[in-house]
């Protein structure tokens, strides 16, 4: 059995055909159950979450009346759901956000909503969906940085003559600089605070050479309109130590204020 909780509610079975169930609470109900760690919960849980507004009796009945037609609109998918006196159960099923949390992310990016369309006139269900919401953007965000995302080094406008070391040293600390970045301020370290981090960026290092200094701009611009989302003017210059054949120097950047000679 598959449930799909970002988006439009759906519930299928293996070949597709869909068995999602018509009430709001049915649907609240199996995603409440997909999205505890166990996928166990008390009956006095649902209903103090679906009908709070209820005596204990009449909420106690009310939630034999959702089990029994969730299970009719399940048909044969109902053994995915147990019940005994104390709890309700779902197994054997997947979600989306467990099949696919990249898609799902990008669902969410694109504006759709968990459990989308599903309104409950319950004020303990709508803190739930609430937290629950904060909770599945949190989840796929973390799931987002397990997956990764493209990050492209490209180094421009050098001065002809630029030797392949001199190259390579810019290279490799300017992506041990954005490095940093990102490491220390996450997906912002590139936008404002809430941004998402583009699908793909490009790096771009420009500058001219003074004396024994290299004046840079360094800029990242989104490959999907070429837009520069962050910049940065640095100073590089080389501390002392072998000649410029050799291996012990390295290189160190400030920032500066300084127009780009």
């Amino acid at each position: 059995m598959f449930i799909q909780l970002v988006g439009l509610f759906q519930v299928l079975d293996a070949s597709g055909t869909d068995f999602t169930p018509r009430g709001a609470k049915a649907r609240a109900m199996l995603a409440m159950l997909g999205r505890t760690p166990d996928h166990c919960r008390p009956r006095r849980w649902l209903e103090n979450r679906l009908w709070s507004d209820r005596g204990q009796e009449q909420a106690s009945g009310s939630l034999r009346q959702a089990l029994s037609e969730l299970r009719k609109s399940l048909g044969p998918l109902a053994d995915h759901l147990h019940s005994d006196r104390d709890c309700v159960r779902l197994i054997r099923f997947e979600t989306d956000l467990s099949r696919d949390p990249e898609a799902a992310r990008l669902a969410l990016a694109g504006g759709r909503d968990f459990l989308e369309g599903i309104d409950i006139l319950d004020p303990a269900f709508a803190e739930w969906l609430a937290e629950e919401r904060q909770r599945v953007v949190l989840d796929l965000g973390h799931a987002a940085r397990r997956v990764g995302r493209p990050f492209r080094l490209r180094l421009a406008a050098l001065p002809e003559g630029t030797g392949s070391g001199i190259a390579r040293d810019l290279a490799g600390a300017i992506a041990r600089l954005a490095a940093e970045y990102l490491l220390r301020d996450g997906p912002e370290a590139f936008g404002s605070a809430g941004e998402p981090l583009p699908e793909g960026l490009d790096l771009h290092v420009e500058g001219a050479w003074s004396g024994d200094q290299a004046h840079l701009k360094v800029r990242v611009v989104a490959l999907s309109d070429q837009k520069t989302i962050w910049s940065q003017r640095l100073i590089a210059s080389r501390t002392p130590g072998e000649d410029s054949r050799g291996v012990a120097s390295s290189l160190v950047f400030e920032t500066t204020e300084a127009p780009i000679m």
